[in-house]
């Protein structure tokens, strides 16, 4: 049977395989991890969907596809292999790759707006290149700035839970994605029922969304649905920072290392068709607000 690469997201149009688990001539069961792709928005375990042997590759490590493509054929249990299509696999797939990559948007090596592959950046950091590209040029980028006072908060564990927490229940948001960082780039899965969650909880679901990310085990639906995100800049020591809004997103919230004092700088950047500037300082206000409720 065919195995195909399925739509890992709403806007996907192509992955890169990074890793096969088996070789060709091994024998696979059904669920079994059988190759690692990446792309912008997650990398992903890819599981075998029968007991069989993998019988042929036909997009071999480091080669990106588009979704629907053949990525490899699977010889059930008792099936005889089709030494006939086989023979004509690569050429067909090959072809594939090709309609796949013209009916999707152009490479960046076409288009010029970011550096192509050769340039040494990986799958998903030359996607990130390019939404970060369509965010300025489709997103009329709004920022504000306040400088809070978080001396008298008594926190448990980092700071990432209570923003998260504080900016969900200012703006009425369920679903806040927070940034973490991975080896090949940055990816942002979601907090799902942030407003009616404890800091505790919230901590502790992040731990794990954070881990799994550095493990390329993040599913799908763990990466969409945001209505904002935050970033903890100050995590590296920056005191402050303007990031782009994420398209589909209203805003991301970028809190600045925590002096001594117990102030930080906090920047709320924001798609001005949501938000005016004065709506958008209300909401930063807000985000302090809840804080102090914490």
């Amino acid at each position: 049977m065919d195995f195909l690469l399925p739509r890992l997201a709403d806007t996907l149009v192509e992955a890169t395989v990074s890793r096969w688990l088996k070789r060709t001539g091994e024998k696979v069961s059904k669920g079994e991890p059988l190759v690692e792709v990446e792309t912008d928005k997650v990398n992903s375990e890819l599981e075998a969907p029968v007991e069989g042997v993998l019988s042929e590759i036909l997009v071999p490590e480091g080669e990106t596809a588009p979704v629907g493509a053949v990525l490899a054929r699977i010889t059930e249990a008792g099936e005889a292999a089709d030494t006939s299509r086989e023979a004509k696999a690569p050429a067909t797939a090959a072809a594939a790759r090709g309609v796949g990559r013209a009916q999707s948007e152009p490479s960046t090596a076409d288009r010029g707006d970011v550096p192509p592959s050769e340039g040494g950046l990986s799958t998903m950091r030359r996607r990130i290149a390019e939404r970060m590209q369509e965010a300025r040029a489709t997103i009329p980028q709004g920022a504000c700035v306040r400088e809070f006072d978080l001396s008298k908060l008594e926190r448990k564990g980092g700071w990432t839970a209570y923003f998260v927490k504080a900016l969900a229940m200012a703006a009425g948001a369920d679903s806040i994605g927070v940034a973490v960082e991975v080896p090949e780039g940055l990816l942002v899965p979601v907090v799902k029922g942030a407003t009616t969650s404890s800091t505790q909880e919230i901590s502790a679901r992040v731990g794990d969304l954070a881990e799994r990310a550095r493990q390329n085990r993040l599913q799908p639906a763990e990466v969409s649905g945001g209505a904002f995100t935050v970033t903890n800049v100050g995590g590296g020591g920056a005191l402050l920072a303007f990031p782009l809004v994420n398209p589909g997103q209203r805003g991301i919230l970028a809190p600045g290392a925590v002096r001594s004092d117990g102030h930080c700088f906090v920047t709320f950047c924001y798609d001005r068709r949501a938000y005016d500037d004065y709506a958008a300082d209300r909401l930063l206000a807000r985000v302090e607000e809840e804080l102090a409720r914490l």
